[in-house]
């Protein structure tokens, strides 16, 4: 298997990738949440589907829907995170692993992502992207780790004003996942 990780200062709307993995918080989506982007390009959809409590947020609550040519990427992954007030890097490793379980059981591998940015002790953001991409990774080497043609193509999408403290991340991850990112580590501004 071949890993292709991308870190770039876009939305997650407007990363082009098969699918993309929307976190979501319970509660309402507000302007300034990440998701709101997604939610604007889709016509409030997200936000449609909260107010009729088909899918909620809560923490776990999963739902595949098609974009329907609203955003770049053919699928939105949604992925609930529960209230932010109970939310921690532990739970959001949790929420990470299943994504990637059910993103390879999909045969995808073509995922963009953004991972909230929580403010508050204990919620260093570069640390939580740095297990996220561990922790979704990690089903793919288990699945296809001997593959020599397989090839897993991550964008994380992440603020501007984070790209420059990127660059500590990228020595631990070529670190843990070895001659799997010869391919690539690539930070797009």
């Amino acid at each position: 298997m071949k890993l292709d990780l991308r870190f770039a200062a876009r939305p997650l709307e407007d990363v082009w990738c098969e699918i993309v993995v929307a976190l979501v918080f319970g509660g309402t989506i507000a302007n300034g949440d990440w998701a709101f982007g997604i939610d604007a390009k889709t016509s409030g959809f997200l936000t449609s589907l909260k107010e009729r409590g088909f899918w909620t947020g809560a923490e776990g609550d999963t739902l595949l829907v098609a974009s329907q040519g609203m955003i770049t990427a053919n699928k939105i992954l949604l992925k609930g995170l529960g209230s932010r007030r109970d939310f921690t890097p532990g739970l959001l490793s949790e929420r990470i692993k299943e994504t990637g379980i059910a993103v390879d059981k999909m045969a995808v591998s073509d995922i963009g992502i953004r991972i909230p940015v929580i403010q508050g002790e204990g919620f260093e953001y570069i640390s939580m992207l740095e297990a996220a991409c561990v922790h979704l990774v990690e089903p793919f080497l288990i699945n296809h780790g001997d593959e020599s043609d397989f090839l897993l193509k991550i964008v994380f999408s992440v603020n501007a004003d984070q790209i420059g403290d990127l660059e500590s991340t990228v020595s631990p991850l070529k670190k843990h996942f070895g001659s799997r990112l010869d391919n690539t580590i690539i930070i797009d501004t």
